[in-house]
């Protein structure tokens, strides 16, 4: 009878035991499945700071809008270095509660009318670089309904308003150019702080 007693004691043991380490397990693959480097993470606040180093007195690099889409490259407690997709500031640190894993889908339709002005945009942007060594808008969002907001450089900002007339008429044709005739179509401009710039209508 005692035997048995041991031996049941022995089998409730090992049960507890093997539900804690299944419980540890998932707690272990939840963290580990959040925390990937090259996961693709939404700014989940507006005007996100991005520092140079992972701690709130490091200084600020650039500062990203709502809903823009980073990729994770390393994590330092909570802190986590990100990939942000610019030319002129590719990456910083970024605290992990201004941050949320976006849900990839596998996009499989035919391109759409903003997917037709990011080529063109990305192709223009790339050969103006190329010529003048300047980057003059780093970030494009569609807004719907015919809107674009685009972030402008401090070098587009500090720059001649010939120059930020002729830059701004550019990409305004090349968004009316994939935009269906007789169509309201805009373009807000804002600087890196996310104040509003300029706006052109048709």
């Amino acid at each position: 009878m005692e035997s048995l007693l041991q031996n049941s004691l022995t089998n409730n043991r090992h049960i507890v035991l093997m539900r804690w380490l299944i419980v540890i397990s998932c707690l272990i693959y939840n963290i580990e499945s959040f925390s990937q480097a090259g996961d693709v993470l939404i700014v989940n606040e507006s005007l996100v700071n991005v520092r140079v180093k992972p701690n709130t007195d490091a200084e600020v690099l650039l500062k990203l809008q709502r809903d823009r889409k980073v990729t994770e490259i390393q994590r330092d407690g909570n802190w986590v270095e990100v990939e942000t997709h610019r030319e002129d500031k590719r990456t910083g640190w970024i605290h992990k509660s201004l941050l949320s894993k976006a849900t990839v889908s596998k996009n499989t339709s035919s391109p759409t009318r903003f997917d037709n002005f990011m080529q063109r945009f990305n192709n223009h942007i790339e050969v103006i670089t190329k010529q003048s060594g300047t980057l003059y808008f780093s970030e494009v969002e569609h807004k719907g309904q015919g809107q674009l907001k685009i972030i402008a450089t401090q070098a587009w900002v500090s720059s001649d308003i010939e120059t930020r007339n002729n830059s701004l008429s550019e990409i305004f044709r090349l968004w009316s150019d994939v935009s269906p005739v007789g169509s309201s179509i805009s373009i807000q401009v804002l600087d890196e702080q996310g104040e509003k710039y300029t706006v052109m209508l048709r």
